[in-house]
């Protein structure tokens, strides 16, 4: 079998003219650099240097096989420039998945300001509602949001932030509404919910240490937020959404946050990815300015 360090070797050895100056440069013995030189001419079948007890000399396919390996050295220090790079400066594709709704939300307005700072890049972002498969679908990332902690995962993940869903409406809604002014009103109201197989209509909100759960007589259920959202924009009644994904509109003034105090039980935002050692840079700066953007006290 090669061993490309026997290449390495020699060139060392053709290039300073001596085992010593070569051991010197590649950080072993002198010993090594002689051991290894004869087994390669011994692998080759070829005379490469002729010695003496004073000095050595390249024979002429010594010469010729010199310059083929310092060749070779210089390709292989090119290669590893281009690796060095790749880890400083993001570069390349990325492939990210999300659920859908943050996928259409704030998740890809922020990828859209990533791919404007890193001109150098691609992102091929994937919204699905369905637990993913990193290695079959390869992904780098995948964005899930999750209730307690992570369990029987073979990948490794950060944990970016924590989400609550939030009751919404429009102003001409809450206007017409006025007579909604607790939270157990919401039972008479009109309510957007999401559709959730296997469980009643009914909402679950903590206040403090406390847990309420509001029976809800839904006017449009639909298993798609987005759906949800553009429903309580219109002014057809309350929803029940993520709170990140809201904050535009709270700033545009097109929705209201109803019963700030009352909020969904806390979930987690995490980011799983199969590698941490040697993980590329566009990975790296993708993750990390994922997570400033969490930090930002408005997303």
């Amino acid at each position: 079998m090669i061993d490309w360090n026997d290449f390495h070797y020699f060139a060392l050895v053709a290039e300073t003219g001596s085992y010593t100056k070569a051991a010197a440069r590649a950080g072993v013995s002198k010993s090594v650099i002689s051991r290894r030189i004869s087994a390669l001419e011994e692998r080759l079948g070829v005379r490469l240097i002729q010695r003496t007890t004073r000095n050595l000399s390249l024979t002429l396919p010594g010469e010729q096989f010199a310059t083929e390996c310092q060749e070779m050295m210089i390709q292989s220090e090119r290669a590893r420039a281009v690796v060095n790079a790749a880890q400083r400066c993001p570069r390349g594709t990325l492939r990210v998945s999300a659920p859908v709704f943050m996928a259409e939300t704030w998740l890809s307005e922020f990828t859209s300001d990533f791919l404007s700072r890193w001109p150098d890049t691609r992102v091929h972002l994937l919204g699905v509602n369905r637990q993913v498969d990193l290695v079959a679908e390869r992904l780098d990332i995948a964005l899930i949001v999750h209730s307690g902690e992570l369990k029987d995962t073979s990948f490794h993940y950060r944990k970016l932030a924590t989400q609550n869903d939030v009751l919404v409406a429009s102003p001409d809604w809450c206007e017409k509404q006025a007579h909604i002014s607790t939270i157990e009103d919401l039972a008479t109201a009109d309510t957007l919910i999401r559709q959730s197989e296997g469980e009643r209509n009914f909402w679950i909100f903590i206040q403090g240490d406390q847990e309420i759960n509001v029976l809800v007589n839904p006017r449009l259920v639909s298993n798609n937020l987005r759906v949800l959202l553009q429903a309580a924009l219109g002014g057809a009644g309350v929803a029940l959404l993520p709170y990140d994904a809201c904050i535009p509109y709270f700033n545009a003034g097109t929705l209201k946050h109803l019963f700030p105090e009352y909020h969904t039980p806390t979930r987690t935002v995490s980011a799983l990815f199969a590698v941490r050692r040697g993980m590329s840079a566009l990975t790296r700066v993708f993750l990390d300015e994922l997570s400033e953007a969490f930090a930002r006290p408005e997303q």
